[in-house]
């Protein structure tokens, strides 16, 4: 089974710190999505997003019936949520400071850590791949953020935490992994999660 990680398009507010902030997509932040579900050569037969609006309202027009899991929202900056983040930096430099030299326990004053999201979405993640396997699914799509693409990819590499600051993704991006399913050593069906490099034609 595949799964695509595809994140949200460009928003109507720029320059925040975004996390649980609400904020909507412009119209070129939906082209930018659709772009790249038009890109996939397999079709997606099992649906999950954030609840967030900027990716539940892309998720709402394409099949097949989405669910939303607020397991796949961003992550929580507290209160620098929907603040500018050139402000933050001039006024907190010494939180900012510290919370990027430990993401994975620091956070923004009443925020999560990475740790926090890590748990979260790997937790939803393993979920829908569950359910997914279970109704024979092909293309599990998940709707989500940045941030959350960035913990589920550190988790599967067992990157350090600063690694995760570089993976690129951009607004429409798309992470793909692969799902390799097994009997383990008690003979139960099991699965495994890797990074997947193919192109879109490997995965005709």
């Amino acid at each position: 089974m595949r799964i695509s990680l595809l994140r949200h398009g460009k928003t109507q507010v720029d320059g925040i710190y975004r996390g649980h902030s609400d904020v909507a997509l412009t119209p070129h932040g939906l082209a930018q999505m659709q772009q790249a579900y038009d890109g996939f050569s397999t079709p997606v037969d099992y649906l999950v997003s954030s609840h967030l609006q900027r990716c539940a309202h892309f998720s709402e027009q394409i099949p097949p019936t989405h669910k939303l899991d607020e397991r796949f929202q961003e992550m929580s900056f507290g209160d620098w949520d929907g603040k500018l983040r050139a402000e933050i930096w001039r006024t907190q430099q010494a939180a900012v400071t510290a919370f990027w030299d430990n993401p994975m326990q620091g956070s923004a004053p009443n925020g999560e850590s990475v740790e926090q999201v890590q748990t979260r979405a790997m937790a939803a993640l393993h979920e829908h791949v569950k359910s997914a396997l279970a109704q024979q699914c092909k293309h599990l799509l998940v709707v989500t953020h940045g941030g959350v693409i960035r913990a589920i990819l550190g988790s599967i590499l067992h990157m350090q935490p600063k690694g995760l600051f570089n993976l690129a993704v951009p607004y429409g991006g798309v992470a793909n992994l692969n799902v390799a399913c097994f009997n383990n050593k008690h003979g139960e069906h099991d699965y495994h999660l890797s990074v997947d490099f193919s192109s879109a034609q490997d995965m005709l």
